[in-house]
């Protein structure tokens, strides 16, 4: 509060406690002198004296995957001489929002996918989901619909696979059928999102609704297909082509319609850092502005189309710091090439990724989800997708699985009232400088893309597949060292927990269904490349059919990204662990001693062999090295583990292993890491050392093999 702030009356006359605290103003000020504020410097002397000697540096900062290294403490010098502290929102470049009233008048959509495999399923489920909270329609193909096909041209195991099957008018009709028109429509399927929003569109005009207030987003990002899937099923021009003819038809006929997007989701799903995200993310951008350009399409028209999708993860901060850098990338490029400031409000649409889910434990996710969540409404998204929990499992989410996401988002709306504050992370000058951060090294690595060419060059050069290559293996290798923690799958696990049951999809008895329908459906009609007619020959054709009509002639191929999850490679050998040793002890932990003593040492011993499914038997302590050799012969486990202090391993930890060696072939491991008497603990029949510094994968890895475990 600064010194001159002075509280007054209207009455002049009023004797109560507002005048009493006018009068004792001084004295607060003279009481608050006397207390100086600490300084930094004093901060951090204190911090060390509490660190009893531990680098302050290693224990006080944090290195991430951006090359950002995250301060313990940040204060007003940080976020001093930054620029647009003082914009306010609704003022370009949009930190801190595009409206100046921010959510307060209309929120941010809850636009939950629902990937069911039938239009009949999807439109049951997205009703009753409406009634529930939800209020945007998101329609999202399946993988055969996402390559443009027909259910019935498409493989097998395509079909009805991770979205809604479209294939002909009529099941779109269906999809959508009883819905609100004036509810939001969001169509996503990547190479067949034109020929899908083309029978989305005629069975909207069939309803009779007024396109020219409808709310859509119906653009696909193709450089980012490319990106994902290392090829597109037509080229880039036909791709851009398509996008052009149903970006003019919306400026006169759907003018709120979104036709354009740039999509981050495939950089973020193969383990891509945030200024990786933001600055691909923004070259698609840009790509698809000129496309738009060279085909008669204004950069301010096209600006003013554009969408853009980004993945949010479970760096709470850096994740809040990703999407208010976004909007001032796109603001600064938009403004670049001559658009209005207008055109520069971009639309920021989120949906939480895979990369840190997980199979086993799987009601972790909605942890996960709320934090994402969270973190994408302060960053000041538009609208929002959070994956049910057990959606990881595959196959359709359950009912509590799709109820929890969607009330995640509407208790954050009702309950916690986050769309009430506008740029809830205004002000915070660790958000703030994180944002400038992000912003100055994301608009660093877009130059240098753009300097190799675009993005279409980097993606062929094998540029953005190196970048993100490299950081997805420091991800991998931070999960298998266990400096990431993912909970319950490489630390603490619940060891009783089954083999997560995959759900699974008949996708031959929807290919059936749903290849009926395109095949009765299919006229060859769809023939012109103008979206308008693509619309009107709709009725009488198929996605198959408008695709092909589009162009189909091929495209150029690179190393696509791969999508993957951090938590794979534990849940894979713990699978296969409870296939292959069900019933067996795997482990038997020869405590040393009373264990009270070394109870740290044995919570991190049983957990560093239950991450990977083993059954480790760690029930009794012994006396003697002979005692604890003779149960753990008896006890039949394959590999044997000292557990004890330091001191104890010194005389014991030798005649265990020689008792143990000469009983028969045993793995003999010893933990934690004694340097000094490491060559003579081997010299007695120590195998190996489990310990801090250990890659836990790579041990419990080579120990199943060494069980007959096939990984």
């Amino acid at each position: 509060m600064p010194a001159s702030f002075e509280v007054t009356t209207s009455d002049s006359s009023s004797q109560g406690g507002i005048m009493a605290d006018q009068k004792n103003t001084g004295a607060g000020e003279r009481l608050l002198s006397e207390f100086p504020p600490p300084s930094l410097d004093a901060w951090k002397e204190e911090v060390i004296r509490l660190l009893k000697g531990a680098p302050f540096e290693k224990k006080m900062l944090t290195a991430t995957y951006e090359g950002i290294t995250l301060q313990p403490m940040y204060t007003a010098e940080d976020t001093k001489d930054l620029p647009f502290q003082d914009n306010l929102p609704g003022e370009w470049p949009y930190l801190r929002g595009t409206e100046a009233l921010g959510k307060r008048l209309n929120g941010w959509l809850i636009a939950q996918e629902l990937p069911f495999a039938t239009p009949k399923d999807f439109n049951e489920a997205l009703k009753y989901d409406l009634e529930r909270g939800q209020n945007a329609v998101c329609l999202l193909l399946d993988r055969a619909g996402y390559q443009g096909l027909d259910a019935d041209q498409a493989e097998t195991e395509t079909v009805g696979r991770g979205g809604t099957s479209i294939s002909a008018f009529e099941d779109a009709v269906q999809a959508l059928d009883g819905i609100d028109p004036a509810i939001p429509i969001m169509v996503v399927g990547g190479a067949g999102t034109v020929p899908a929003s083309a029978l989305v569109v005629a069975a909207l005009k069939a309803k009779g609704v007024d396109l020219t207030k409808a709310n859509l987003t119906i653009g696909n990002d193709p450089l980012g297909f490319l990106a994902a899937n290392g090829q597109l099923p037509m080229n880039l021009e036909e791709a851009f082509d398509g996008l052009a003819s149903m970006t003019n038809w919306a400026l006169t006929a759907a003018p709120l319609a979104k036709t354009l997007v740039a999509c981050g989701f495939p950089y973020y799903e193969s383990g891509a850092n945030a200024v990786q995200q933001l600055a691909f993310t923004l070259s698609s951008s840009v790509a698809t502005l000129r496309a738009m350009e060279a085909r008669g399409i204004s950069v301010e028209n096209a600006a003013s189309s554009m969408a853009i999708r980004l993945k949010v993860g479970g760096h709470f901060f850096m994740e809040i710091a990703k999407f208010r850098a976004m909007r001032v990338l796109w603001a600064q490029v938009v403004r670049a090439c001559g658009a209005s400031d207008q055109a520069a409000k971009i639309c920021l649409q989120a949906k939480n990724g895979r990369l840190n889910k997980t199979q086993f434990d799987p009601h972790v996710n909605m942890l996960r989800a709320t934090t994402e969540a969270f973190a994408a409404i302060v960053g000041g998204v538009d609208s929002l997708h959070i994956d049910a929990y057990d959606e990881v499992l595959g196959g359709q989410p359950s009912d509590l699985g799709r109820r929890v996401a969607r009330n995640t988002q509407v208790t954050l709306r009702e309950e916690s009232k986050l769309d009430h504050v506008v740029d809830l992370a205004g002000g915070s000058w660790a958000v703030e400088t994180l944002t400038h951060q992000l912003i100055t090294a994301a608009w660093k690595l877009f130059q240098e893309v753009e300097a190799l060419g675009g993005l279409q060059k980097a993606l062929e050069t094998g540029f953005v597949q190196k970048a993100i290559g490299e950081v997805a293996t420091a991800r991998r290798k931070a999960v298998t060292m266990r400096t990431d923690v993912i909970v319950g799958t490489n630390q603490y696990p619940n060891s009783l927990e089954a083999e997560p049951e995959i759900k699974k999809i008949d996708h031959s008895a929807v290919k059936k269904m749903q290849g009926s329908k395109a095949s009765v459906a299919r006229t060859g009609q769809a023939k012109s490349k103008d979206f308008a007619a693509l619309v009107d020959s709709a009725p009488k054709s198929t996605l198959g059919e408008i695709s092909q009509a589009l162009g189909r002639s091929g495209s150029i191929k690179v190393e696509p990204l791969v999508a993957f999850r951090t938590a794979e490679c534990f849940e894979n050998l713990r699978k296969a662990m409870i296939k292959n040793r069900k019933g067996k002890t795997d482990v038997f932990l020869a405590n040393l001693g009373p264990v009270g003593a070394y109870m740290p040492r044995l919570d991190f011993t049983r957990g560093f062999f239950q991450v990977g499914g083993f059954t480790v038997e760690d029930k009794n302590w012994f006396k003697t090295a002979e005692d604890a050799a003779k149960a753990a012969v008896a006890s039949g486990a394959p590999i044997i583990v000292a557990v004890g202090l330091d001191d104890t391993y010194v005389e014991q930890v030798p005649v265990l292993a020689k008792a143990i060696k000469a009983a028969g072939s045993k793995t003999m491991l010893v933990a934690g890491l004694l340097k000094e008497q490491a060559d003579a603990f081997k010299a007695a029949g120590v195998d190996d050392f489990v310990h801090v510094k250990s890659d836990v994968h790579t041990v419990l890895s080579g120990l199943a093999k060494g069980l007959g475990v096939s990984i």
